[in-house]
């Protein structure tokens, strides 16, 4: 088993004639990482924030500016890694154009000079496991994008490496196969304690698959944590913005007197709300703070004090929930509503803020 970790990881923006130019504009900025033998990491971010160019100087690849890869404590031009150390699954999949698939997955196995009775099993083994029997006698010009992606996590699986990276390997996958090979992943790396270090622009595939979660944006960390604390303690705004969806809802606000007792005054739906008792402590000490709040903790009630009242602009249907998109003046909020209720567009809508899912942001950094 193989634990990896990174030591101030820096890496700039200048082009590399030697890498895609979306991974050449994103810089990685000062990372320092421990990943734990046989650990499921996952990598998330927007698309062109370093993701990409850190998996390259893990696996590499690509050298850092500055800051060392340490294997097994050992800096990664030492480790010395052998064939079956390590794999990557590239986004572009890397499949050789004049193979077959199932020559695409005999060659690192010859290259090992495993047997053929060896290398026939796995092969069998694996092609079953990941869904692709049927196009082994077929090259990759002639397959569809999620053929390949399914082709090139094969060709790393029949490696049984010890150190599994992979690159938005699902990007081309149909939501319902998608659901399907990430539990075969998972599975897959757990069976073998495989140390793996997973890159997603996916939130949900994030949080699905991985023991800790790495938020990465800007090419910097943002937050290491469960999806728990991701989900429910975001670190800052941008955080809590990204991880979910629809994000987070975030309403500005003063506090006022209204009738003798201290409320908020909601600055761009004017309307008040009573001041929550988690808050009452502590709301003077951050003037300008932002309340944060998920579609699940919104309601829609009956015209009453402390509600909003919010016009519906749209509603976007998901399995068994619907997300209802209201606004009043600049305010916007997204509401989760059951899939049974339905609104007309421009109809007027009175939002209730569950107390117990209201957070409080200042500076952009959370607070409670």
């Amino acid at each position: 088993m193989v634990d990896i970790s990174l030591n101030q990881i820096s890496l700039s923006g200048r082009d590399y004639k030697k890498e895609t130019f979306a991974s050449a504009m994103s810089s990685v900025d000062g990372i320092s990482l421990t990943i734990k033998a046989g650990e499921f990491v996952t990598l998330v971010g927007p698309v062109n924030n370093g993701k990409t160019r850190m998996l390259r100087i893990i696996a590499g690849l690509t050298e850092p500016d500055s800051g060392t890869v340490y294997f097994n404590g050992k800096p990664l031009n030492e480790f010395s890694p052998t064939y079956d150390k390590i794999a990557m699954v590239f986004q572009s999949q890397a499949l050789y154009p004049h193979l077959t698939v199932r020559k695409n997955l005999e060659f690192g196995l010859k290259m090992a000079n495993l047997s053929k009775e060896t290398i026939n099993a796995r092969i069998s083994e694996i092609t079953d496991l990941v869904g692709i029997s049927s196009i082994m006698d077929i090259k990759p010009r002639e397959l569809s994008g999620s053929q390949r992606q399914l082709a090139a996590i094969a060709r790393a699986f029949v490696k049984r490496p010890q150190v599994l990276i992979f690159d938005e390997p699902l990007s081309e996958l149909d939501s319902q196969l998608k659901v399907k090979i990430q539990s075969t992943i998972r599975r897959f790396c757990i069976n073998h304690q495989a140390t793996v270090i997973y890159a997603t622009r996916n939130p949900s595939e994030a949080m699905t698959l991985g023991d800790r979660i790495v938020c990465m944006i800007d090419g910097k960390i943002q937050q290491i944590g469960t999806n728990h604390e991701l989900y429910n303690k975001p670190v800052n705004e941008t955080v809590a913005r990204f991880i979910s969806y629809p994000e987070m809802n975030f309403l500005e606000f003063d506090t006022v007197l209204e009738n003798n007792e201290r409320m908020l005054h909601l600055v761009n739906a004017s309307c008040f709300i009573r001041i929550p008792q988690i808050f009452r402590e502590i709301i003077n000490s951050y003037p300008k703070a932002k309340i944060g709040i998920r579609a699940e903790n919104l309601k829609i009630v009956q015209e009453k004090p402390n509600t909003i009242p919010m016009v519906v602009e749209m509603q976007e249907y998901l399995g068994s929930q619907s997300i209802l998109y209201v606004s009043h003046e600049h305010q916007t909020l997204a509401v989760e509503v059951p899939l049974s209720e339905s609104y007309e567009l421009g109809e007027t809508v009175y939002i209730e803020l569950a107390e117990n899912g209201i957070h409080l942001f200042a500076d952009g950094k959370f607070v409670i």
